[in-house]
């Protein structure tokens, strides 16, 4: 329910349609302001009669739609996808539609762009088009519009929309905000990718030496982190402000120029609308990037760019043992592992670094023995 999606719901509501939706992302409040009713993603695919995605191509997002959610869907529906390829599994969605188990799709983006060969190609039922809307004379033309907007925006004292530079560091801040800026990015990555629920309210601290000076860049960043994983519109560090408040995000700043352990830290926690929190903290260690908190753990891993699985358990003997033999049997290699516990035989955090991702079916593995209670993969 970003940008896009928003628009999509304005033009359904004018055809006296009843629009749901699915966006774990979104705040009630917000769905509410756009007449969009948020069900849970099965329940939207059983009651729709058209579905339409608009969603970035995340790890989370990649294969959306396969045989499984097809099969929950009626046999009239229609599905439409103009977001990105890899959405839909394709060779599933053709199967679907020849055996007559949906009513049919229409496909703008595919899995290898540009196209010439598709299995959606032999479907009478499936309408295709090339993803070239950006190339047509009218959106030619509105991006001309959009750019005599935001001068004008700009000119009588608002912000630009989609202005290419990132907001102002002065020259005294620059070299104690300037290192922070990869932090906050990944602080905000991490804690978006680790919280399930519709996101209502950011709140971003700055201890230590950092709490000094201006941070707008740094809250940006932030922002930019969050919003990368849930946002189909693009999102950098001069919009991630109105893409924030235009999802109904509440964003709060606050300062303490004491820090514990550390010269700085930014702490991000994000709360949803059903009463649950996660709560994220990054500062630098000798020049590099450091997650040195989650929730109420104390931690220490390095993003490299990688896969990191979250594992919420209680620690017990053989716990770590079962789930190295999960991975290992998936031949997905561990380069390092963290533990942070609470006491002995009590709440833990284990954290695996990974050097491929891990499967659904490994991590339902993982979730179904004794004394886990949850398990998450991240890319950071």
């Amino acid at each position: 329910m970003g940008n896009i999606g928003s628009e999509i719901a304005k033009r359904a509501l004018a055809l006296e349609m009843r629009v749901i939706g699915y966006d774990p992302f979104i705040s009630m409040e917000r769905a509410k302001k756009l007449q969009v009713e948020l069900l849970p993603f099965e329940d939207l695919l059983k009651q729709a009669d058209f579905i339409t995605l608009h969603v970035p191509m995340t790890g989370q997002t990649k294969g959306l739609i396969g045989p499984k959610e097809l099969e929950m869907m009626k046999p009239t529906v229609r599905l439409i996808n103009t977001s990105r390829g890899g959405i839909i599994d394709e060779e599933a969605l053709a199967k679907a539609v020849k055996e007559k188990r949906i009513g049919g799709a229409a496909i703008d983006v595919f899995s290898k762009e540009p196209c010439t060969e598709s299995c959606l190609f032999e479907c009478d039922n499936i309408i295709v088009t090339p993803h070239l809307g950006a190339s047509t004379a009218e959106a030619q033309e509105l991006a001309t519009s959009d750019v005599v907007k935001q001068v004008i925006d700009v000119f009588e004292g608002r912000p630009a929309r989609y202005a290419v530079n990132a907001p102002y560091i002065s020259a005294e801040s620059l070299p104690v905000v300037g290192p922070f800026m990869p932090v906050a990015r990944t602080v905000g990555s991490l804690v978006s990718q680790l919280t399930d629920g519709h996101m209502k309210n950011v709140t971003i601290k700055y201890c230590g030496e950092l709490a000094a000076y201006d941070t707008t860049a740094l809250k940006a960043l932030v922002l930019g982190g969050i919003l990368e994983h849930i946002s189909e519109e693009r999102v950098n560090v001069v919009n991630a402000d109105i893409v924030a408040s235009q999802r109904g995000l509440g964003v709060t700043e606050q300062k303490e120029s004491t820090c514990q352990n550390f010269s700085s830290l930014i702490t991000v926690t994000i709360d949803t609308d059903n009463g649950k929190s996660n709560t994220v903290a990054g500062s630098l260690v000798r020049g590099d990037v450091h997650i040195v908190k989650l929730n109420d753990y104390w931690i220490d891993i390095v993003p490299t760019g990688g896969y990191f699985l979250f594992a919420d358990h209680i620690d017990r003997p053989g716990l770590i043992g079962s789930a190295g033999k999960i991975t290992g049997d998936a031949d997905i290699n561990i380069s390092y592992m963290h533990l942070s516990r609470q006491k002995a035989r009590g709440q833990a955090l284990m954290i695996l670094a990974l050097d491929e991702p891990l499967p659904e079916k490994q991590r339902q593995q993982l979730l179904s023995l004794p004394d886990v209670q949850m398990v998450q993969v991240v890319k950071i």
